[in-house]
């Protein structure tokens, strides 16, 4: 596993101007694509710089080491989770037991089409400064989910709730990181025991119905 000790919040050194943001995301783009073959700790400031075309000097500039590369991925890894629940439902959800099934299948959708996401997220490569990174976004997603539950059924949200919602992503992943330790990817088996433990652990501060936002506005 990469260790990556604690630094200070600028260590990395994130560009303003738009050349500078170019090469930033294209030493982004490199370690992306070696993370899809490679574990975090065979890359390392050189091989990204070989990758990426560009000199390792370059590299420092932005970074102190690879692992500051990784914690900038990471956060690019995390704001594509957060964007898919722009992504829109099916149609015909009626049940919270649905809504959660379909917001975490989009969720395992994108992390089997994306290896590197993978490796950095739930597998070996992960970190305890990624790790840290990563609950923060677990609140993040938690209080969007909070907001998109409150709007299509009758309950209100609260931070209890919110808190709730942050457990059950830590206990998905779980289960989702079991499987990709195992099997690379979220297979079918271990993604339906996933579904078995939100479920069951929904019911620990959910009511098994919740009636629609809609019908009850309509009822009043």
């Amino acid at each position: 596993m990469v260790t990556i000790l604690p630094r200070p919040a600028d260590a990395i050194r994130r560009p303003r101007q738009k050349r500078s943001q170019q090469r930033f995301e294209a030493i982004l783009d490199s370690a992306d694509r070696l993370l899809e073959t490679l574990e975090p700790e065979q890359i390392s400031i050189y091989t990204l710089a070989e990758e990426a075309g560009l000199s390792a000097p370059s590299i420092y500039h932005f970074f102190p080491d690879a692992g500051q590369v990784f914690v900038a991925l990471a956060e690019r890894y995390t704001r594509q989770f957060v964007d898919l629940l722009d992504k829109p439902l099916p149609p015909g959800i009626t049940s919270w037991q649905q809504y959660v099934a379909a917001r975490y299948g989009h969720g395992r959708e994108h992390y089997n089409a994306h290896g590197a996401a993978r490796r950095l997220l739930l597998g070996s490569g992960l970190s305890a400064t990624i790790r840290a990174r990563d609950l923060e976004n677990d609140s993040v997603l938690a209080q969007r989910s909070m907001n998109e539950l409150c709007q299509l059924f009758d309950i209100a949200p609260s931070a209890d709730l919110i808190e709730r919602l942050i457990e059950l992503v830590v206990i998905n992943d779980a289960i989702w990181t079991l499987s990709v330790h195992r099997h690379g990817v979220i297979t079918d088996a271990y993604e339906e025991q996933a579904r078995r433990a939100r479920e069951a652990y929904c019911r620990t501060f959910l009511p098994e119905y919740l009636p629609l936002r809609a019908a009850t506005e309509q009822a009043a």
